[in-house]
């Protein structure tokens, strides 16, 4: 129940610069909206989110994008999946975003955080016509297969502050 209400109040906090930039107090010269959903289905989150509320989660991310937004979903466990296609959200859009987020389940046997967040970065630019966004459900954790029997979680959390998260800055 705890897990619960921390999903919810994560999803709820991401949500907001949508409820302020799709107001009718928001400025004529605002920039669309680009959003990434990145979703994390690995094996770990069958104990993190046991009622798989990452489905409904992204059907109402979905429907809270604003018109003239773009978006894409990607899923990870192991290997990063774009789920559904950077796009523009219209009606189509979002009717294949829903069908596709019903797919979503806890399955992966690793979890390449690093990997998912470079991936959905793909086309992001510092001077971009759209408001970018990334709304990334998740517990977390970082658990990548070893390499020649040496773990590399140690090195993939490095690279993800040293250099992922800095390039999204």
């Amino acid at each position: 129940m705890q897990i619960q209400r921390w999903l919810s109040g994560v999803i709820f906090l991401s949500l907001l610069p949508f409820f302020f930039s799709s107001s009718a107090f928001a400025a004529p010269t605002q920039k669309p909206a680009d959003v990434r959903i990145i979703v994390d289905i690995s094996g770990s989150m069958k104990k993190t989110d046991p009622q798989n509320l990452r489905v409904p989660a992204v059907n109402l991310l979905v429907e809270l994008l604003p018109a003239d937004a773009q978006s894409g979903v990607w899923t990870f466990g192991q290997y990063v999946n774009m789920l559904v296609p950077l796009g523009t959200a219209d009606n189509d859009w979002r009717a294949a975003a829903k069908k596709e987020a019903a797919s979503i389940n806890s399955v992966g046997l690793y979890t390449n955080l690093t990997g998912a967040l470079e991936k959905a970065a793909w086309q992001i630019e510092e001077n971009s016509p759209y408001q970018q966004s990334i709304i990334l459900l998740t517990d977390g954790k970082i658990d990548m297969p070893p390499v020649a029997g040496q773990s590399v979680n140690a090195q993939e959390r490095t690279r993800l502050f040293a250099d992922i998260l800095p390039a999204y800055r």
